[in-house]
C-alpha cells in the first residue's frame, strides 16, 4: 500500500450469485424451480433468512439482501416469453466471476493514486471522485454505434447495486430480471405501457425490443422510477446564464465534495485532509448534444481550473491501464516522466487490437428546456482504439501465463488524461442535462405515479 493513502472506512461487500441459469435463493442458493415453491413459500424463505427470531434462520447469513415491502411496489406484468429471453451480459463488482472484456473494476481507486502522484508533481491541486466501486462499462460490436445510453445506464446499475447506502436498490433493479441492454429495453417498454412517459414512448414509435434506437437520461429516469429507484433530472442552459459552464461544474462539485471536516467524524476529517479523496457518491450520467458519459469526480488543475473526470462508454481504457486496475494499484510502479513502455499486471482475455472509427449522424434537434432530454448526434468523430502493442510477453517474448503477475509501469499523467474532460471541451456545448441519485427511501407507487411525466429542474 502507498505510504499517501488517507485512512478510509469502506462498506462490506459479499458476492452475489450470477442471475443465469435456474431461479436461485440469492442467499443460500437453493433451487426454487426444482423445489416447485409457489411465491408465498419463497417468501417466507426469505423471512426464515431476514427474521432473527425465526426459528428457520440459516447459520450462514453473511449478505442480506432485502425484501421489498409489499406496500411499496407493484411488480411488472412481463409477458412470458420475454423473462424467459436470455438477456445480453451484465456484470457489477460484487460478482464472483470475472469481468466481461468490456467492463473494467477498479479504475477509481487506481485513477485515485495517479491524482496524488499529478498533486505530488504540483500538476493537480485537489481531487474528488465517486464511490470506488464504479465500473467503467464500454460498448460492444452489436451496440457500438447506438450504446452510450444503455452503458451509462449499466455503469449507475453497476454502482447502484454495489452501496450499502440504501441496499434495497438491489432487489429494485434485480427483480425480475437484471440489468442490460436489452433487458433495459424490455423494462422500458413495460413501463410504457403503465403510463410512464408517454411523450417518449411516441417519440420512440412504442417500440425499444430488439431495436438499435438511442436512448437519453429522460429514459433512463423513466427506467429508475418505475422500479423505484429515486432519480432526478437537472437541465443546465448555458446560453440563458452569464456565468456559462461554471454553473455546471459549480454544482457537480458541490455534488462530490465531502461534508465539512470540521463538522464530521475523524474519518472525515482525515479524508478532508488529504489532497484526492473518494467519497461514498453515485456516479452522474451527463447528457448533451450527441453522447452521454458518466461522470465519476473533477479535479482541480494548477492553474485553477476544473476539469471532470469521466468514463466514457466509447473510449475503453487501455490495456495495460485495464491489467493495473484490475490487479490493484499496488501492482503499478509510477513513471516520473511519460513512456511508450508499459510492463503489464495480469493475462486477462482481449479483443484483436483492431481501430475502429465511428462518425455520429448529425441531427437539427434541440433538447427540450425544463422537462426531458432525448439522445441526439452531432457531427463529433468518436476513436476507439486499443493497442496491438499492448499483448503481454514473457521473458520468451510468448504471453504471460494465466494467472501470472507483473508489475506495470504507467505514467500516471496518461492515466488522468484519458479520463479528463476539460472546461474548453464542456463550453463546446450549450445545452447539458445530468440524472443523479439523492439516495432516498424507494418511492412508493404514489410516488412513482406523480413521475409517470418526465421532469427536469433547472439548474442554478
Amino acid at each position: 500500500m502507498d505510504s499517501d493513502d488517507e485512512v478510509q472506512i469502506m462498506g462490506e461487500s459479499s458476492s452475489r450469485p450470477s442471475h443465469v441459469g435456474p431461479t436461485l435463493c440469492q442467499l443460500c442458493d437453493m433451487n426454487f424451480d426444482s423445489e416447485n415453491l409457489s411465491e408465498l413459500q419463497r417468501h417466507q424463505h426469505y423471512e426464515a433468512h431476514f427474521n432473527p427470531s425465526s426459528s428457520k434462520q440459516p447459520s450462514s447469513n453473511k449478505f442480506r439482501k432485502p425484501t421489498i415491502p409489499k406496500d411499496l411496489f407493484k411488480p411488472h406484468s412481463y409477458p412470458l416469453q420475454l423473462r424467459k429471453k436470455p438477456a445480453d451480459d451484465f456484470w457489477y463488482p460484487t460478482l464472483s466471476r470475472p469481468p466481461p472484456d468490456n467492463c473494467t473494476p477498479g479504475l477509481i481507486p487506481l485513477l485515485k493514486h495517479a491524482l496524488k502522484k499529478s498533486h505530488t508533481k504540483g500538476n493537480t491541486r485537489r481531487a474528488v471522485l465517486c464511490c470506488e466501486s464504479a465500473t467503467h462499462i464500454s460498448v460492444e460490436a452489436f451496440d457500438r454505434r447506438w450504446g452510450c445510453g444503455y452503458r451509462n445506464f449499466l455503469m449507475a446499475c453497476a454502482a447502484l447495486m454495489d452501496q450499502q447506502i440504501q441496499s434495497i436498490y438491489f432487489a429494485l433493479l434485480d427483480d425480475p430480471f437484471p440489468p442490460s441492454v436489452r433487458n433495459l429495453q424490455r423494462w422500458m417498454e413495460a413501463a410504457w405501457k403503465e403510463g410512464y412517459d408517454r411523450e417518449g414512448a411516441k417519440d420512440l414509435g412504442n417500440k425499444l425490443v430488439e431495436t438499435n434506437k438511442w436512448i437519453g437520461t429522460g429514459e433512463l429516469y423513466t427506467a429508475f422510477t418505475s422500479r423505484a429507484v429515486p432519480s432526478q433530472l437537472i437541465d443546465f442552459d448555458l446560453s440563458k446564464s452569464e456565468k456559462g459552464i461554471q454553473v455546471m461544474i459549480d454544482w457537480i462539485v458541490q455534488y462530490f465534495s465531502p461534508p465539512n471536516p470540521n463538522q464530521g467524524t475523524v474519518t472525515d476529517v482525515l479524508r478532508g485532509a488529504s489532497p484526492v479523496v473518494a467519497t461514498d457518491k453515485m456516479p452522474l450520467v451527463l447528457q448533451f448534444s450527441g453522447h452521454s458519459q458518466t461522470i465519476v469526480g473533477y479535479e482541480i488543475s494548477k492553474n485553477g481550473d476544473t476539469n471532470l473526470l469521466v468514463f466514457d462508454p466509447s473510449r475503453p481504457p487501455r490495456l495495460s491501464v485495464r491489467r493495473a486496475a484490475i490487479a490493484g494499484p499496488s501492482s503499478v510502479v509510477w513513471e516520473q516522466s511519460r513512456t511508450n513502455q508499459v510492463l503489464h499486471s495480469v493475462m486477462h482475455p482481449t479483443s484483436n487490437g483492431r481501430s475502429s472509427k465511428l462518425k455520429r449522424p448529425s441531427s437539427s434537434s434541440d433538447l427540450r428546456q425544463h422537462k426531458r432530454t432525448k439522445s441526439f448526434e452531432s457531427d463529433d468523430e468518436i476513436m476507439v482504439v486499443e493497442n496491438v502493442n499492448d499483448t503481454p510477453k514473457n521473458d520468451h517474448g510468448s504471453g504471460i501465463s494465466p494467472g501470472q503477475t507483473q508489475l506495470s509501469t504507467l505514467d500516471p499523467a496518461n492515466v488522468v488524461n484519458h479520463f479528463r474532460l476539460s472546461m474548453s471541451k464542456l463550453q463546446r456545448k450549450k445545452d447539458y442535462q445530468i440524472l443523479y441519485f439523492p439516495m432516498t427511501d424507494p418511492w412508493s407507487i404514489e410516488e412513482r405515479n406523480k413521475r409517470k411525466v418526465v421532469r427536469s429542474i433547472l439548474g442554478c
